[in-house]
């Protein structure tokens, strides 16, 4: 095994770490704080982003883009989400959907969407499945054709007519260009009967509605908007009727990865907090640091955040190798680095003390933001039930190839 990241790798974990400690640390509490979600939006960081070839970092090199491996795009959202989670959630969005740039346009799609997206500095793009009905159980764990799943598509002639309400998605109401899941046929289980549509956001038809107020993942919005007779060219479906059942096992082969990186992020950013804290904190003589109970805390926080990450990493290499592995070792490893970041954050707080609640440290951020992904990305719930399933269908009993 060689665990040695190439030099291209090395530079862009650098350009992040960079981004995260100049533009996003100095500011970051001062906009966590700001009142509505509107205000909050880095517009400035995402264009700086974009400058610095981070937000096209998935794109592929004939566009533009850099093209980077995911295993690349985990070291980057890492980075990113030490500054902010909400900020590199933003980013992932558009690494996530790069790869149905990639992998599920056709080359006349491609022609038509990706210059315009790689040309507007400001531009993200967002996925719209979840529902008022529908949440994490449309990952694939419940599939029948009741599931209360609303937007649907009808073909009219050479369009689709689109009509439904999605609700909590990342960079929703925000994004220039949609990739949303609509049913064709509501006689159908949802992975045969659910299809995507390319919508970029000044379609007729799609109307944006709000965006949701949160305790965490401030800097990145959840919007919910709507179709009202939103009439779609047929050429924007995404390789015909039904793909929904594809995208994940076909297309989205490091997406729990990623996601699972950006968990990470934060739970590194409260220990490395906390470890300069106990350093500094001085009682009965001596810093915090050199009393037992703290270094137990603190030893515990590295030893899960590197045990976490090593299984990112894994992750991501079979993704890259599109190892039929990659998808359950990815939803483990989601549940794995939120849980570890949750935990890194509440061990902070202990080390803090009352500290950890005053806003004069980012403790309380952390605690917030790590605690959105638990639930984020599909709960962890849904996440261990899909990967008990592959785990099952194994005659071995085990996803890993060993």
């Amino acid at each position: 095994m060689d665990f040695a990241l190439t030099v291209d790798q090395q530079r862009w974990r650098d350009i992040a770490r960079t981004f995260a400690e100049t533009i996003i640390k100095p500011d970051v509490l001062r906009r966590d704080r700001l009142p509505t979600a509107t205000e909050r939006i880095p517009w400035d960081w995402i264009r700086e982003a974009d400058r610095q070839g981070i937000r096209t970092l998935g794109i592929q090199k004939q566009f533009g883009g850099a093209e980077c491996d995911i295993l690349t795009m985990c070291l980057v959202g890492e980075e990113l989400a030490v500054g902010d989670l909400g900020f590199a959630v933003i980013m992932d969005q558009c690494w996530k959907m790069a790869h149905l740039f990639s992998e599920a346009m056709n080359a006349e799609q491609q022609q038509r969407f990706i210059p315009k997206f790689v040309a507007d500095p400001e531009a993200t793009a967002a996925i719209g499945i979840t529902e008022a009905g529908a949440g994490s159980d449309h990952q694939g764990f419940y599939d029948s054709p009741d599931i209360d799943f609303k937007t649907t598509a009808v073909r009219d002639g050479d369009h689709y007519v689109l009509n439904g309400t999605k609700r909590y998605v990342s960079n929703g109401a925000m994004a220039k260009l949609y990739f949303v899941v609509a049913r064709t046929d509501t006689s159908k289980p949802l992975r045969d009967g659910g299809s995507i549509f390319i919508v970029p956001s000044d379609t007729p038809g799609f109307r944006p509605g709000f965006f949701h107020e949160k305790s965490s993942q401030r800097l990145a919005t959840n919007g919910t908007f709507h179709f009202e007779n939103c009439r779609v060219p047929a050429s924007n479906m995404l390789q015909g009727e039904g793909l929904l059942g594809r995208l994940r096992s076909d297309y989205m082969w490091g997406s729990k990865a990623e996601a699972a990186a950006t968990a990470l992020g934060v739970g590194r950013a409260a220990y490395e907090y906390a470890l300069d804290y106990a350093k500094k904190r001085v009682q009965g003589g001596k810093p915090i640091v050199e009393l037992q109970a703290v270094a137990m805390m603190l030893a515990t926080m590295a030893m899960k955040l590197d045990a976490a990450r090593l299984q990112i990493w894994k992750a991501a290499w079979l993704a890259d190798r599109k190892q039929p592995e990659a998808r359950a070792l990815g939803l483990l490893a989601k549940v794995n680095a939120s849980e570890t970041a949750f935990e890194c954050c509440r061990l902070a707080g202990e080390i803090l003390g009352g500290a950890s609640i005053m806003h004069d440290h980012p403790v309380e951020k952390y605690l917030r933001d790590a605690s959105s992904f638990l639930h984020s990305d599909g709960t962890n719930q849904v996440c261990l039930l899909r990967a008990s399933q592959a785990i099952a269908n194994n005659a071995h009993g085990s996803v890993f190839g060993f």
